[in-house]
């Protein structure tokens, strides 16, 4: 296995979104707000890393379990058993997981809240879970890996705000509590509708392995429906918080409407007519690159 094709197979570009969000998080939103935090570099530098840990482990184990649907649904992107044999993945599954459950453990000790612990370890369960048994489940699957994703945003404010939150301090922090809710449901909701486009694209191999997906079930028309109904919503709350922002901070609202709210209705109206694998891979690609917009609105948001 070649460098490059490393980096692919533990999905690089997520990787590096996950960074990006959790560094935005402290660096930009929580000191704008000059929030008390627990955290000190190194050990927060230790949250996204392990972070980033137990999402590569749930890449890898997905990976393996996928090989036969992967062999249809995209060759050309099949690393287990092609790249790389079953054994080594399973062994990088075993110490990414590690990794990551162990340092989760140290910060948990760390910030003297050791029942911190339990979101890396279910975070950990659900992926595996996932890739191993509940993937083949109809809409089940699909918003397991949403609400890790919805964790895995949480994570800054249960290791780095709550342990110092007090009544001195608890009406700024709640603001940024506020803030980052509302960040954690986009995500959830945007990795919902990205793994039903998904699930559109991997129809063929999901039928080899008997699995119940949405599009498998109710057919594609009425899933592309259901896409474009869940992808409306989403539309109509970000133009709801782009209007509660106008008050306060312009900039913010004007970037949320041309950066993601355009081109959420962009994408509305790109899936309708996208029939082709390719336009269906280039659909979910576009959902990736919206939720990146939106992450960076946190570089926008100011303190009132």
């Amino acid at each position: 296995m070649t460098p490059k094709d490393f980096l692919n197979f533990i999905r690089w570009k997520n990787v590096i979104m996950i960074g990006i969000l959790l560094f935005l998080i402290k660096y930009v939103l929580f000191e704008r707000f000059e929030l008390n935090v627990t955290l000190d570099h190194f050990h927060y530098v230790l949250l996204v890393v392990s972070t980033i840990c137990i999402a590569v482990a749930g890449y890898i184990i997905n990976d393996i379990n996928d090989i036969e649907a992967d062999r249809i649904n995209k060759p050309e992107r099949l690393f287990v058993g092609s790249k790389i044999s079953r054994t080594h993945a399973y062994n990088l599954f075993i110490g990414f997981n590690s990794f990551g459950l162990l340092t989760g453990m140290y910060l948990s000790y760390h910030v003297g809240h050791t029942s911190y612990f339990i979101i890396y370890v279910l975070t950990s369960l659900l992926l595996y879970q996932y890739a191993k048994y509940i993937k083949k489940k109809l809409l089940i699957g699909n918003l397991l890996v949403a609400f890790a994703v919805f964790l895995s945003i949480l994570l800054p404010l249960v290791f780095d705000l709550l342990p110092v939150t007090n009544p001195l301090n608890e009406s700024r922090q709640l603001v940024v509590f506020k803030l980052i809710s509302v960040l954690a449901l986009f995500g959830f909701f945007m990795t919902v509708i990205r793994e039903f486009v998904k699930d559109i694209e991997d129809v063929k191999g999901d039928k080899k392995i008997g699995a119940r997906s949405l599009p498998i079930v109710l057919g594609v028309p009425k899933t592309k429906g259901i896409v474009l109904a869940t992808t409306l919503v989403l539309s109509a709350a970000v133009a709801f918080f782009a209007v509660m922002l106008v008050s306060f901070d312009l900039i913010a609202t004007i970037y949320l409407s041309i950066f993601v709210l355009a081109p959420l209705l962009y994408f509305m109206f790109y899936l309708r007519k996208a029939k082709s694998q390719n336009e269906l891979h280039r659909s979910s690609g576009l959902l990736k690159v919206i939720m990146l917009l939106g992450i960076l609105t946190l570089l926008l948001i100011k303190s009132a």
